[in-house]
């Protein structure tokens, strides 16, 4: 098994709850019961809005990456993240949220999850890493516009208690799977903490 409890204060709740938050999947079947790969198990127990995705839902491989959209690792592993999926048709990318680093982390991780209840999530997520420089207010709203998202749905979702629940949901996930930090990395089973080159992971794919 190769993920760990976060800490002793998700193992206390685990043990306090067993309400199902996602298809009917409990913390303890996600935490305890080995019958199914863990990663597979992660992408189970959210709901699709909290996924971002790259590559066919029946691929043989799995990549999860959790993130925090202003991570510097984050942003260069992403490009290579991609060029993975579009080069291996027989492996899928998936990037979950992970705001760690700032109270922007988490209204920027809303936003994408927002953006996902509007189709637009792979757009928004992808742009977010391919800025050049630090993310303002005005490159946050050109994105936005050139998307063609719906602002005023869009900010009116974000401060919707669904919303902030899929983003802490996620982030409660990666913590109780070992993510001590951004970026956090499943290749299949294989747990990764940290920045590490995709040529050199590669090897754990099937």
């Amino acid at each position: 098994m190769r993920y760990y409890l976060a800490n002793f204060s998700v193992f206390i709740l685990i043990l306090m709850t067993n309400k199902a938050f996602s298809n009917e999947m409990t913390l303890n079947e996600l935490f305890f019961d080995d019958s199914r790969p863990y990663h597979i198990k992660i992408l189970d127990a959210l709901p699709d809005s909290a996924i971002i995705q790259i590559g066919p839902d029946n691929a043989k491989n799995t990549v999860i990456e959790f993130m925090d959209y202003f991570c510097g690792y984050c942003k260069k592993i992403h490009p290579e993240l991609i060029e993975l999926a579009e080069r291996r048709d027989d492996t899928r990318v998936v990037f979950l949220q992970h705001p760690i680093l700032s109270q922007s982390s988490e209204v920027i991780a809303a936003m994408v999850v927002a953006a996902n209840i509007q189709g637009k999530g792979n757009e928004f997520h992808n742009a977010l890493f391919e800025i050049s420089g630090s993310l303002t207010q005005e490159k946050l709203n050109q994105i936005i516009s050139d998307l063609e998202i719906n602002r005023n749905k869009l900010m009116i979702d974000i401060g919707k208690d669904e919303i902030k629940n899929v983003v802490k949901l996620s982030s409660f996930v990666a913590m109780g799977s070992g993510a001590r930090g951004t970026p956090a990395l499943f290749i299949n089973e294989e747990f990764l903490g940290g920045y590490v080159p995709v040529n050199q992971f590669e090897r754990f794919l099937r």
